[in-house]
């Protein structure tokens, strides 16, 4: 799947003069799907909150997102009529992995092909039985469903939040509570999997966790995520894929505003015939909101972490992605469909690359593929704005592209938690195993959009970046941060070794310069998980480098008796692996690995 960045919010959301608000408590209960697809009326894509009459809130707060900085920035002229509209030769640009929409479960049905990007002629589905969206229609190519993380406490068989767990400076440790469901009320369907495991979570809704933290008020924090599954419409039948996910935690205030929750609907397209889903009541100025109430982003607490425990479809598998400093991973399974994973992690900067751009000064090549065809910034450009996800494929390709027309300097620094599946698969043997292989995190505008690449001939794991090389002030250095986590397992396969190495050693390469710096770390070990970190490199596109340094001399693992020797970088073999029972009160745990240990706390049984 191509994760885009929906430039055309952008345009939707933006107003210039706010307009009065009608009877807002009546707009929460509107239509879930009230086309028609045989109307002759259609109401256009392209119309915002001012169709219904919703305001288009503005804070007086500093922006704390895309949508709200391009709102606060926008440039504008004077029409013929002395009114103010956006000046038409501005084009807003952004690299970011922010999610800048509310999220709403929905199934819906689309024209594109699954592994394209998302068509926009789309269809909203009551649900999976509604007969427009069953495979027999012909009318759509392909299915897709949003899945919202929602809360374990209420909803156990699910994609769910199971624990959030704060630890502090002083190394406290606090524990957060689901306390508010976000929007109230959400239009919710229930999951569907076959004895294969395919198929889709529960479509839940985000939730608010509250922590008692010393010496402060109570805070909130927002998690919020979304596991996205597609299936091929293909010969009268759904074929789900592997699944997607994203997911982030924000700490949040909050302040009164006259908005409305938002809700799904589906429109006609421009005047034609076809039918398009759009987001009603879209409020750049929040980070989410509910009925009269807008959410802000806040600070984590100072030196702190932040522990996450998902429960996750198990058939999501490879490397995950996160804005996150030292992430710790572990995983084991729950049941047939859905793992546990826990995922620690302190909060990391998210270097947002963008800004509003002269058109003249763009060359028409940046807007299409070599064969002529619209690319992602290229479509975006039609509805007035261009935008790619931090971790597209290409990502790091078209942002040097574009970084002479946006220029060193940052467009937003954010603190972010958050963690995403990659969108392309290893192609390395061993990173084809089952589950969760690593999560790689990076603070770039930009990075590589999988796992790091194997150089069997360095023997290393290389890794690209990308980000302006100042802060937002124009002056101050953007210092980028580098966070690998990865199964054990996966690092005796690649390197053919029996005992994992304590130490790794970590180069950085300026794509600019050639210059090289290295610096030796730690290699940390939990259970089957190894992790190792790096930070204080400036941008703008360094490579990471990531050898692992044997303190002795390496033994390789030997092949079963019943296969030739071979040499580790021509077919690595992993190790055996074994599982023990640990227990700690009522809570039992199996931990699998070569060498597997009980987690601090718990026994062996």
């Amino acid at each position: 799947m191509k994760r885009v960045f929906t430039a055309a919010l952008i345009t939707l959301a933006v107003a210039l003069t706010p307009t009065t608000l009608l009877t807002p408590l009546s707009f929460a209960e509107g239509p879930q799907n009230s086309l028609d697809v045989n109307q002759v009326n259609s109401k256009d894509l392209m119309q915002g909150n001012d169709f219904y009459g919703i305001e288009t809130f503005q804070t007086r707060q500093k922006p704390d997102s895309i949508l709200g900085w391009f709102q606060q920035n926008l440039p504008t002229v004077s029409n013929r009529y002395g009114d103010k509209q956006k000046d038409p030769n501005k084009l807003g640009v952004s690299f970011s992995s922010e999610l800048p929409m509310a999220l709403l479960s929905s199934i819906r049905v689309l024209t594109s092909n699954v592994g394209e990007s998302d068509s926009a002629v789309s269809y909203l589905c009551t649900s999976i039985a509604d007969p427009l969206c069953g495979p027999s229609s012909g009318k759509f190519k392909s299915l897709r469903v949003d899945s919202v993380i929602g809360n374990c406490a209420l909803t156990p068989n699910s994609a769910c939040v199971e624990q959030i767990l704060l630890t502090l400076a002083d190394k406290s440790i606090v524990t957060a509570k689901p306390v508010l469901e976000i929007p109230a009320n959400t239009k919710t369907f229930p999951g569907k999997f076959d004895s294969d495991g395919k198929g889709y979570p529960p479509g839940l809704s985000s939730w608010f966790w509250e922590a008692d933290l010393p010496g402060a008020p109570k805070s909130r924090f927002l998690a919020r995520g979304t596991v996205t599954t597609y299936a091929k419409i293909t010969g009268g039948a759904l074929d789900f894929q592997k699944p997607t996910f994203t997911f982030e935690l924000v700490p949040v205030t909050s302040e009164p505003a006259p908005v409305v929750a938002p809700w799904l609907e589906n429109f006609k397209y421009k005047n034609t015939q076809d039918p398009v889903v759009r987001q009603v009541s879209i409020q750049p100025s929040c980070l989410a909101h509910d009925t009269n109430i807008c959410y802000h982003r806040a600070s984590f607490p100072k030196d702190s972490r932040a522990s996450v425990t998902l429960q996750l479809p198990n058939r999501l598998t490879g490397w995950l992605n996160g804005r996150l400093v030292k992430p710790n991973v572990t995983t084991e399974k729950i049941n047939e469909i859905y793992d546990r994973v826990v995922v620690d992690a302190a909060p990391s900067e998210n270097i947002i690359a963008g800004g509003w751009v002269e058109w003249k000064n763009i060359p028409e090549k940046l807007f299409f593929n070599d064969d002529g065809t619209p690319n992602t910034m290229g479509v975006g450009r039609l509805d007035g704005a261009a935008g790619m996800y931090s971790g597209s494929v290409g990502a790091i390709q078209e942002y040097l592209k574009w970084q002479p027309y946006l220029g060193e300097k940052a467009l937003l620094k954010e603190e972010g938690w958050t963690i995403s599946s990659t969108v392309v698969e290893s192609t390395n043997s061993c990173g084809n195993q089952s589950g969760l292989q690593g999560v790689v995190a990076a603070n770039a505008s930009a990075y590589s959009p999988g796992a790091p690449d194997f150089n069997k001939e360095t023997q290393t794991l290389d890794y690209k970046v990308a980000a302006p090389h100042f802060a937002p002030d124009g002056k101050t250095e953007n210092l980028g941060t580098y966070g690998l986590s990865m199964r054990a397992d996966l690092v005796q396969c690649l390197y053919g070794v029996k005992d994992v190495p304590s130490r790794v050693e970590i180069s950085i390469t300026n794509a600019s310069s050639g210059e090289s710096k290295g610096s030796t770390v730690e290699l940390s070990r939990n259970g089957n998980w190894v992790y190792l970190s790096a930070e204080g490199f400036t941008f703008s596109s360094p490579t990471l480098k990531v050898k692992l340094i044997q303190d002795k001399k390496i033994e390789t693992a030997p092949a079963p008796a019943s296969e030739p020797q071979v040499s580790a970088a021509a077919a690595p073999k992993v190790a055996v692996k074994k599982s023990i029972t640990c227990v700690k009160g009522k809570i039992t745990r199996k931990i699998a690995g070569t060498n597997p240990k009980c987690p601090t706390g718990f026994k062996k049984k």
